[in-house]
């Protein structure tokens, strides 16, 4: 691959290879509807204008410092957000967007970290926890003990270990090394008391339900289709490997993109209104 010529991206940018156009990957013709933005003179930006086509995958690239996250960030994402009603920071230099209208909202995914909290994981993030502790609640044992949804909470309550808080680890500081998370002594990482563990669902307890991996929940609640719905996004952006449990600051920034982008899935998939268009701009996407 030393020869140019021998180069995969080599192949498809002078017209040997390309890609065959599906129902589900097509190029903007005629009846594509577009984002215009002109005049985007930010930073290192010399008023550039760029038209985006609306329902396609698009990719913006260019060599390092070309002014790729300003064009995006700085400039698209503020303006828009500024026009939907929610600004969050002053847009950068431009002159006017067109066809802001054909979108209703505007979500910017990048790989900074979701929060510091381990008590965040993938289950809670997409909105599956509260479905999932309702079944727990319904168990036979439950009932009979008068256990409510609220007892399988880790963040609250009185199920949760009384030594971590339902966190499952205990957080020492270390003044200027790295914090250090040991494991519980009294529930051994397992975030209730012993009797909410005696609570299960088809033998699997609550903590047993949070080391399952997504991919497994979606075989262990196939039935289950309200549940179902919420953890599909996870496995769609390719994060079926984590478990439901797992600490948000223990994924990397490519995996905390795509929880990211399966929050908002899920979120839209719950919504009885349809038909919102949602414009995602993600900031180095991983392959």
């Amino acid at each position: 691959y030393n020869n140019p010529k021998n180069s995969l991206t080599a192949s498809y940018l002078n017209g040997e290879a390309q890609i065959a156009e599906t129902d589900t990957h097509r190029s903007p013709d005629e009846s594509t509807e577009y984002l215009t933005l002109l005049g985007a003179s930010e930073h290192n930006l010399k008023d550039i204008d760029i038209r985006i086509p609306l329902g396609h995958m698009v990719t913006l690239t260019g060599v390092s410092g070309s002014g790729k996250s300003t064009l995006v960030q700085d400039v698209l994402f503020n303006a828009l957000s500024k026009l939907k009603g929610r600004p969050e920071e002053i847009p950068g230099a431009h002159k006017a967007i067109i066809g802001h209208e054909l979108i209703d909202d505007v979500v910017m995914l990048n790989q900074a970290p979701i929060g510091k909290s381990s008590r965040s994981n993938p289950v809670s993030y997409v909105g599956a926890w509260d479905a999932i502790r309702k079944r727990l609640a319904n168990a036979p044992l439950a009932i009979e003990r008068g256990y409510k949804p609220g007892t399988f909470s880790f963040n609250a309550g009185n199920g949760r270990c009384p030594t971590c808080n339902g966190s499952g680890f205990e957080h020492v500081e270390m003044q200027f090394l790295s914090d250090v998370y040991l494991r519980c002594p009294d529930c051994n990482g397992r975030r209730y008391r012993n009797e909410i563990l005696e609570v299960k669902l088809s033998g699997k307890s609550v903590a047993d339900v949070l080391k399952l991996t997504v991919s497994e929940a979606l075989a262990f609640f196939k039935d289950e289709k309200d549940i179902h719905k919420v953890l599909e996004p996870l496995q769609a952006v390719g994060l079926s490997y984590l478990r439901l449990g797992q600490p948000v600051p223990t994924l990397s920034g490519g995996e905390a993109q795509r929880l990211k982008l399966a929050g908002y899935l899920a979120k839209s998939g719950k919504k009885k209104k349809v038909g919102d268009k949602l414009l995602f701009l993600l900031d180095e996407p991983t392959t």
